[in-house]
């Protein structure tokens, strides 16, 4: 038989996918998060203190006019917190749920946007922890709440629908209430949350008295699929 040749035209070799397909900005913000970390332990207690005394959430400080803290800290703090973990436990799950819920929400929003979302939602998290333990002195760190933002935001592009014509669109906000699979996944996702909150197995190490709140997690989770559709470009099913 004649040996069949390839078509004719500039055939070049196709490239490799990459190794590890994480939109920059999210991988940028996991290390981070990792270097906060991995830093704050090797600077020993000192460092460890001062960053809860500088960035962690603490309501008694809204309440107690002579608490110790840097000028303002008590605001800024409803942000920096997220950049501290209870242990290397809660920063390892919390990187991971960011590279896996992470990735498909910048790659729709956006860098500008996809950051402007965790921090909705981080702060949204750290304001339902406030209210919730309003005067407590009580050191409050994690990311969590922007994590779970993400999570929330993610939930829309999980259910999508193909468009006639080619493409798709996030699903409708009403359309996930009618959806049975997303709202069981949402439920498992709060049922984990509340256990991981009662049972406190994600631990802590550095801040001894620190708090990992469920508060912020459920917080973070609304405000993030409330600011999804807020933040979100306009798509057409027609």
């Amino acid at each position: 038989m004649p040996e069949q040749l390839p078509p004719r035209g500039n055939w070049a070799r196709a490239k490799a996918p990459p190794a590890v397909n994480v939109p920059a900005i999210v991988a940028a913000v996991v290390a981070v998060l990792v270097a906060m970390h991995v830093g704050l332990w090797f600077l020993g207690e000192d460092w460890q203190v001062w960053s809860l005394y500088a960035l962690a959430l603490i309501p008694a400080r809204f309440t107690t006019a002579d608490y110790p803290m840097p000028w303002g800290a008590q605001y800024w703090s409803l942000a920096t917190y997220m950049l501290l973990h209870g242990s290397w436990t809660h920063l390892v799950l919390n990187c991971v749920w960011l590279l896996i819920f992470g990735t498909p929400a910048a790659r729709y929003l956006g860098n500008a946007r996809f950051l402007l979302l965790a921090l909705v939602s981080g702060v949204a998290g750290g304001l339902c922890s406030l209210v919730l333990h309003w005067g407590q002195n009580t050191i409050i760190v994690g990311a969590s709440g922007g994590v779970m933002g993400l999570m929330g935001a993610a939930i829309p592009l999980m259910y999508s629908e193909r468009l006639p014509h080619g493409g798709w669109r996030p699903a409708r906000l009403s359309e996930l209430l009618r959806n049975r699979q997303a709202l069981v996944f949402t439920a498992v996702v709060l049922a984990i949350t509340l256990f991981s909150g009662g049972t406190g197995w994600t631990g802590n190490s550095f801040p001894a008295e620190g708090s990992i709140a469920w508060e912020a997690h459920i917080g973070g989770f609304i405000a993030g699929i409330i600011a999804f559709y807020v933040l979100a470009p306009r798509m057409h099913s027609a």
